[in-house]
């Protein structure tokens, strides 16, 4: 099983075994050196001011400050790409046939078709993404790289 890693750190820790985590932005996109070109980074920087934020079950003792390594098993983050993209834009065109097919052919009603139809898919999305599909592999100790080991199982 292949694993995509992300180092985070702890916001709060509550008595329910529940942590909030926020993913350390030293890694990602911030890092990458087409940040300052790139379509999802823009999107980000104009969409997103903040860092988003994530509750995670966990039976580990974290106190915030505390680093951890979060994992997403690869075909997650497939299904994930495929809710995100490619859904809204198949139920854009879907909308967009149905406007056709109905004579709709006015370019600011079939527009307003279309775009029910992406706003459909969004919503579509959101309510199929199930819980947090992220596991929190360890915690992690600032000597040690947050990347595993490939010799350990």
């Amino acid at each position: 099983m292949t694993w995509v890693t992300q180092e985070a750190e702890v916001l709060t820790h509550s008595t329910k075994g529940q942590v909030e985590v926020k993913a350390c932005t030293s890694q990602g996109c911030g890092s990458c050196r087409l940040a300052s070109r790139c379509g999802q980074g823009l999107l980000s920087r104009w969409l997103l001011r903040r860092t988003p934020s994530i509750t995670l079950q966990t039976e580990l003792l974290l106190q915030p400050g505390d680093r951890v390594l979060l994992g997403l098993e690869a075909s997650q983050l497939n299904v994930a790409a495929l809710l995100q993209f490619l859904l809204p834009l198949l139920t854009l065109l879907a909308a967009a046939m149905l406007a056709e097919f109905l004579g709709v052919t006015a370019g600011f009603k079939l527009f307003l078709m279309a775009l029910t139809g992406l706003a459909g898919g969004l919503l579509l999305a959101r309510r199929l993404a199930t819980a947090s599909p992220f596991k929190l592999l360890r915690q992690l100790n600032p000597s040690i790289s947050p990347f595993p080991n490939k010799n350990r199982s």
